[in-house]
């Protein structure tokens, strides 16, 4: 527990400074969902091991291994598969991106394609294929935090959650 606590204050402080760091004008939309477009291999690196192991990985995978069996082996391929993938495709798309200011996928496929309601399909089916993803997120956290001794009942045990 008190490793966490220290990681916890550390990661914390971390955020404070970065936040005073580079400013950017969190009134356009670039600045505030994407960085400024001014994230470096290094960065990116990080945030795309962050965004792999995640609570699915740790907790949904092996559950789904241990209740269905070898069917949850479909994450290994899954990550050989995607990850020359990010490396080979993501590139040229980021740079069709910057180049023309596209800032979601409905605004890449729209100026791709020019048709605005793909790119409303493409949006809204990102939203919602996105929300049990996020769900499962929070469920993790709240294993997570169970398993750091942290639990209580009713209001109590879901305030993880809420504060997230």
């Amino acid at each position: 527990m008190t490793i966490f606590v220290l990681l916890f204050a550390f990661i914390t402080w971390l955020g404070f400074a970065a936040a005073n760091w580079r400013r950017g004008d969190l009134d356009l939309l670039h600045e505030w969902g994407l960085g400024g477009r001014r994230f470096g291999t290094f960065v990116t690196w990080f945030l795309i091991g962050g965004d792999l192991y995640t609570a699915y990985t740790f907790i949904a995978v092996p559950a789904l291994a241990f209740g269905a069996g070898a069917v949850a082996f479909f994450a290994v391929p899954y990550t050989i598969v995607a990850y020359p993938i990010f490396f080979l495709v993501f590139p040229r798309i980021w740079y069709v991106c910057h180049k023309h200011h596209y800032i979601t996928a409905g605004d890449f496929v729209r100026g791709r394609f020019g048709n605005r309601w793909l790119a409303l399909a493409v949006t809204v089916t990102g939203i919602v294929a996105t929300m049990p993803y996020i769900a499962l997120q929070l469920v993790g956290l709240q294993v997570v935090i169970g398993a750091l001794g942290i639990s209580g009942t009713g209001l109590a045990a879901d305030l993880p959650l809420i504060i997230a």
